[in-house]
């Protein structure tokens, strides 16, 4: 999108309309306050232009008769009912505008032409008002005022043409001033247009930016917060995670459990397969500890090195022991395809020692982190391949099996 608002920059002056990704997207981004305006300017149109009608049946009396029936029974019913058919959206408003000037000309017209007071060539030289406010005042789109501006003149020039009141020079004078009224106004609002669709461009321009720098920084802050190898959130992340959730379940005294897990005989294996083994090793424990998480709720971890966490939140942290333990068999009954392996996949083990506590405003965040890290000692000090429930206060430490 961007590089298509950037293309259409750079096109001539002269062309108004976008490229056919861009023109529909504009079109829908000015439609509801460009119809909000047009009905707006109409209805108060309207009561100007009823206003200017019974102003000339004082002018030319004699058709006072015809101003009442045009403006009363014609021409304020058949716009109102353009005003409705824009508002619901049944007719675009481009073209219901262009259509409700058509009548006003069309009535000033034929005043004049029904008119047998001299006066009534003064109307002549009023139709530029509406081109006015057709060009300018709404203003209507190029091509939609273009034709208001022409469609005007010709229907004037033969008003006057025909008007046994005009003679040459008049008729000379009233075309040539309605012409060059509508070639002026014709170019005020296509350079108006032209400002308006520029403005639009900069602003989404400037917007798709805005929008593609949040998204890269997001990108990176992402980036920032995983884990290269694994691919899971690295230390960074866990500690601004486990702050985070200590701080804010403290006051509804809402669960929080800490899952440390540790592959058991990691440097031998390391030592065994190389690095490139390490790695594939700890990228397939770390799929499987992650890949075991049920709730949405609960984030996995590299720790550092060999070593993973887990934090849980709510219900699921009051079966923190259980979850473990389907880690642990997740991992056991996994074999780890390694580089150099033949055999179909070694056997890895994990330790595992967790905690679940509601968080206590007295304890600091990193509380569970020494309760699950000595609980994990325990669990490599008596076999390995276990669960060790962490120790602490009675009042802090939620009874877990």
């Amino acid at each position: 999108m961007l590089r298509w608002v950037e293309a259409d920059l750079r096109r001539p002056w002269s062309q108004i309309g976008f490229g056919a990704a861009l023109e529909p997207r504009y079109q829908r981004a000015i439609e509801t306050g460009r119809t909000r305006r047009y009905i707006l300017y109409h209805l108060s149109g309207m009561a100007v232009f009823d206003l200017f009608i019974f102003i000339n049946a004082l002018v030319i009396p004699d058709v006072l008769a015809l101003v009442i029936v045009l403006d009363l029974a014609v021409l304020t019913p058949a716009l109102l009912v353009l005003v409705w058919l824009m508002h619901r959206r049944i007719v675009s408003s481009v073209l219901a505008s262009t259509l409700f000037l058509f009548p006003m000309i069309g009535t000033m017209l034929a005043l004049m032409l029904a008119s047998h007071m001299q006066n009534a060539v003064m109307i002549a030289f009023a139709i530029p008002m509406v081109m006015v406010y057709g060009c300018i005042a709404l203003p209507l789109p190029v091509p939609q005022a273009a034709i208001v501006a022409i469609g005007a003149t010709m229907l004037t020039a033969g008003a006057v043409v025909f008007h046994p009141r005009f003679d040459l020079g008049g008729v000379l004078f009233a075309i040539m001033l309605n012409l060059s009224m509508a070639g002026y106004l014709l170019f005020a609002a296509f350079r108006n247009e032209i400002s308006e669709r520029r403005f639009y461009l900069l602003n989404l321009r400037d917007a798709l930016r805005s929008e593609s720098l949040v998204e890269r920084n997001r990108t990176l802050l992402s980036l920032s917060d995983t884990d290269g190898l694994t691919g899971i959130g690295n230390r960074r992340a866990f500690d601004a995670r486990l702050e985070s959730v200590w701080r804010d379940q403290g006051p509804s005294r809402t669960p929080v459990a800490l899952m440390m897990i540790d592959i058991d005989h990691f440097k031998r294996l390391n030592d065994t397969y190389g690095h490139l083994g390490g790695d594939a090793c700890l990228r397939a424990v770390a799929a499987i500890v992650d890949g075991t998480m049920r709730d949405p709720a609960a984030a996995t971890f590299r720790y550092g090195g060999e070593e993973f966490a887990v934090i849980l939140v709510g219900p699921e942290a009051e079966r923190v022991d259980v979850i473990a333990e389907q880690v642990r068999r997740s991992v056991e009954a996994a074999p780890v395809a390694l580089p150099g392996d033949s055999q179909g996949g070694v056997g890895v083990t994990v330790s595992i020692g967790c905690v679940a506590m509601v968080p206590d405003a007295d304890r600091p965040h990193v509380t569970p982190i020494a309760i699950a890290d000595a609980a994990l000692y325990r669990a490599k000090l008596t076999g390995r391949n276990r669960v060790q429930m962490g120790l602490a206060a009675p009042d802090a430490v939620l009874q877990v099996a």
